[in-house]
This record gives C-alpha cells, structure tokens and sequence, in this order.
C-alpha cells in the first residue's frame, strides 16, 4: 500500500530504533511489515513516547467508526512514527501529501462537528507529492514520502476533485453513524441505554452531544485544588463587592436628596451588584445543593433545566444573578444617557427625574422578560467552579443569545451615550471658559460621573470578552475531556477530580479573570460615594446623632 521516492529536502536524523510494541499494537497495527521507525521525527519529537503521548490526543477519532479512523490512523503512523531509511539515516520519510489531504477530507465531518480544527502542524501544506524520477533526466530526482505510490498530484486531484478544491470545509456530518462511538462502548454501557463511564450519567441531560449529564465529582473542572482557589477567591470577592454596594445605599438612605439624576442611576447599579454579590455567597455555602442534583439512577449531576426535586436554590440563585446583572447593565446605560441629557441637550434634574418612571420600566422589566423566557426555555443550569446557576454553562447557544447578545447591546447603547455625555461636557466647559464663569462643579461632577462610567466600561468590556472566548472555547474543552477519558483503560471512569486532566492551561486564570469580573464594579459604586467629603459629614453626624441617643437611654 505504500512506496518511498526520493526526495529532495532532508531532515537531520539521529538513528533508527525498533518499534515499540505500544505504538505497533495501538496505533500502527496495519504496519505488519513496519520493525524500524527513525527519531527524531519531522515534528521534533525525539523519542518514541513523545509520539504515543501526541498521538493519544487524536484516539477520539482513531477509534471511531468513521472512515476517517482508517486513512487518518495511516497517515498519523507515518508522521509521528516515520519508517526508518535504510539507505540514508539523515533522511526522514514523511507522508505523501496524499495521505494528508485524505485524512483531513474523512475526518471533517466529524471535526467539525464538534467545532475541532485541523491542526496546524499537520497542515497539508507541509507535506509533498509523490513525483517519479524523469527517466529522460539522469540529473532529476524524485520525491521520497511514505504512501500510495499510484497518487501523483494529477492522478490525486482527477479522482477527488472535492479535496483539491476544499469543500471538505463544507462536508456535513451523516446520523447516525456520525456518533463517534468507541470499540469497547459495551463496556461503558453504551447500547444498554447507558451512558459512558467518563463521568457522564443521567441520559435525559446533555453534554458533549451526548445524551447524558455531568458527573458533579468529575474532573472535567481540572483539579480540585484549582476548584478551591476559585470558590474561595469568588467569596472574598464577593464578600468586598456586598460590603461597598451596602455602605452606597445606606448613604443614600440617610441622604437622598443628594443624589439626583443622573447620580441616581449609580445607586441603583449599586443596589443590583449587592443582589449578586449576595447570589455568589449563597453559592459558597450551599455548594453541591445548589448546582448539583440526583440522576435516576442516584447518582450527583450537574444541574441543567428542570428536575424533580425542586431546583429552589438554584432558580433563587441564577435570579439573583442574571436578573441583576442585565439590570446594572442598563442602569450603567441610563446613567450616560442622563449624562448626555443633562450636559448635551441642557435638562435640568428636575426634567430627568419626570423620565424616572420610564428609566425603572426598562431597568426592571426588561431583565425580568428574559428571565422569564430562560426559565420556560429552561436554559439555567449549574457550574460547579463557583458554585452557582446561570446561563449557557452547558449550552453554547443560550450563552450567545440570552447573555452575551443583551450585554453586548446594552455595552453599544452605553458606549455611544458615554462619548456623547464626554463631548458634550468637554463642550459646555469650553463654553463656560470663554464667558469667565468658574467651572469647578461642573469638572468636579464631569471627573466624578466619568470615572464611573469609565471604571464601568473597562470591566464591562473584559467580562462580555470573557463570555466570547468562553462560547467558542468550550465545546473544545468538552472534546479535550471525553478524549481524555477515552484514553483510559477500559473500565475506568473519570468520576473523581485529579490532577492530570486539564482541558485549557489558562481556564484557571480565565475563570479568575471572569467572575471578578462580574463582581469588581460592585467596589466602584462604594469608592464613588466614599470619596466625597459629604458622605463623610453624614456618616458623622449619623454617628454622631446614634451616640447622644444612647447617652440619653443611659441617663
């Protein structure tokens, strides 16, 4: 089935060494006639295990029952495992561009069903043609690769001309036998309708396109050690953002006719955050019955939808946090927008406060609407790394459509009245200098409003960034998963939470970054008030006023 041809490039080679019977019986096991293999590959891997340990990355597809398993096992044999040179030991025989283009084009389907890419270091590109030496030119050579030897680049792109002109790009999947189904899924209970053993159960949820549920105690999530950092680093968080926003409304209380439109607004964002803040600290201590529930067949599974044992805590929850979350969104849009009003089209406070009842509508009800429809799509599930219920942990879909798109609307909204309030202020206090009026309020309440809204759109700007990245990265982190699990021998699981298995390097700091994320801007409101010398005079006389009271109950 293969022949090698004379190549022109060569690659450095230390020697040829027998096969190990791990890679013979694994992953090469067509390559009867195959004894010696030459290391250091093309892809600089020195010795044999380097090759298994990358070769194990694509045993999702080697053992699938796809087409694409048969030429993609020739080709990646090949590449990691190269035959030995007899002839010439500087010289590394790589696969036929042939066997690349085959591979790539069966395996589409499948990869890109679950939104997996072709690695770049297998890229076709870097592979040639089998060319044959030109009998009328003694001086010509050949091109030496390990393949079908019938597959010049002519002969390959008359009989698969949808390869040669890249509509594999467009290769739809076929059901069923697109399911990757492994060789031992009897031995994970497959076909008795149950699910894998890699820390799936309960097949009326879905994970992974399969039909099951996330074990809680899997280690999908990556160590536990990684687990404990975040859940301690959300309650501190947590625990700063529900002091800040409480110590803002309780200023308000005692003072409220102080804060006017469009000052008014930050108390409301403020009054939000303190409703998150809360949600995030109920997760830290009810844990597991928050997120978690009991599969049918008793087993701890990651919550999504509904279930039968009343999700209470976690409806509260995700209430808690979605609601509120869209809501300080909009607040932080009707505070530039009462900006703009009052430094751009000149309206007083008493004209912006009329708009109130209007300014509450859209800040309560919208987020209330999509709150609704999530819980009749019943799109609310749970995360294990903070403990909390939300959307599109599981479903990339829900992510995009029910957070990511209103917050990305409601940060363009936002944005647009920021700069608009900004060229206006900049315009009125230009206005001012040139008449000789002072203009120290106004740059005082100019500074004030926008550093709020500038402390706002920075963290407002990571978080929706944090969301997008976590749309198109999760599907890769859920493939990277079930392959790991998969590599296991037969009859393991992948229930409990270890230290081998991580699905992206940076998901711990990606998860730190996240929920500060949704939880820093709480702080902002709590600096805005404290750094005033007003806040200061009230809080004083409050203490003050509290401290005669109990002298004369003393008396």
């Amino acid at each position: 089935m293969f022949a090698v041809f004379q190549q022109t490039g060569s690659y450095e080679a230390k020697h040829c060494q027998p096969m190990s019977q791990e890679a013979k019986q694994e992953y090469c096991t067509f390559e009867s006639n195959i004894t010696q293999v030459q290391f250091p590959n093309f892809l600089g891997m020195e010795t044999q295990q380097e090759a298994i340990d990358g070769l194990k990355g694509f045993e999702l597809l080697l053992k699938s029952k796809q087409l694409c398993s048969d030429t993609l096992a020739l080709f990646l044999c090949h590449t990691y495992l190269p035959i030995c040179n007899p002839e010439d030991e500087n010289t590394i025989i790589k696969p036929c561009r042939a066997e690349c283009e085959l591979s790539r084009f069966n395996c589409s389907s499948v990869m890109l069903y679950y939104s997996y890419p072709w690695p770049e270091i297998l890229s076709c590109d870097k592979f040639d043609w089998h060319t044959e030496r030109d009998p009328n030119n003694p001086a010509s050579q050949g091109k030496l690769c390990a393949g079908n030897p019938r597959y010049t680049k002519e002969v390959f792109a008359a009989e698969f001309p949808e390869v040669m002109n890249g509509t594999y790009n467009q290769y739809t999947i076929d059901t069923p036998d697109g399911e990757l189904v492994t060789p031992n899924s009897t031995d994970y209970g497959w076909f008795n309708q149950k699910c894998p053993r890699i820390g799936l159960q309960n097949r009326d949820k879905t994970f992974n396109d399969y039909d099951c549920g996330l074990s809680c105690h899997s280690n999908y999530y990556g160590p536990k050690g990684n687990m404990n950092i975040l859940k301690h680093w959300t309650l501190v968080w947590a625990g700063l953002c529900c002091v800040a926003t409480l110590f803002t409304v309780m200023t308000f209380i005692f003072d409220q006719q102080r804060f006017r439109y469009p000052e008014r607004a930050i108390i409301f964002s403020a009054v939000c955050y303190f409703f998150i803040s809360v949600g995030f600290v109920l997760g830290y201590f009810f844990s597991d019955d928050i997120v978690c529930e009991k599969g049918k067949d008793g087993v701890s599974v990651m919550r999504q939808g509904s279930s039968d044992d009343g999700p209470y805590l976690c409806f509260f929850q995700s209430f808690l946090i979605y609601y509120f979350m869209l809501a300080s969104f909009l607040w932080w849009v009707i505070l530039n927008l009462t900006w703009f009003l009052a430094a751009g089209l000149k309206w007083g406070h008493e004209a912006i406060a009329l708009k109130a009842k209007f300014f509450h509508g859209i800040a309560w009800v919208l987020p209330g609407i999509l709150f609704l429809i999530i819980c009749i799509r019943e799109e609310i599930d749970g995360d294990r790394l903070a403990n909390i219920c939300f959307v599109g942990n599981f479903k990339t879909d829900s992510l995009q459509y029910y957070v990511i798109a209103p917050l990305a609307i409601f940060y363009l909204c936002g944005m647009t009245f920021l700069g608009l309030g900004m060229f206006s202020m900049c315009n009125v206090r230009h206005e001012l200098h040139n008449t000789g009026k002072k203009t120290d309020k106004l740059e005082t309440l100019m500074i004030r409003i926008g550093m709020f809204s500038v402390l706002y759109s920075i963290p407002a700007t990571i978080l929706i960034a944090c969301f997008l990245y976590e749309r198109f990265q999760r599907p890769k982190w859920e493939v990277a998963y079930v392959s790991h699990c998969y590599s296991k021998p037969a009859g393991r699981s992948c229930e409990a939470a270890s230290e081998e298995f991580v699905a992206d390097a940076n998901l711990l700091t990606f998860n730190l970054i996240k929920y500060l994320m949704m939880l820093v801007t709480g702080l902002s409101t709590g600096f805005w008030v404290l750094l005033s010398f007003k806040t200061a005079s009230n809080w004083a006389k409050l203490l003050k006023c509290m401290g005669r009271k109990d002298s004369e109950t003393a008396v």
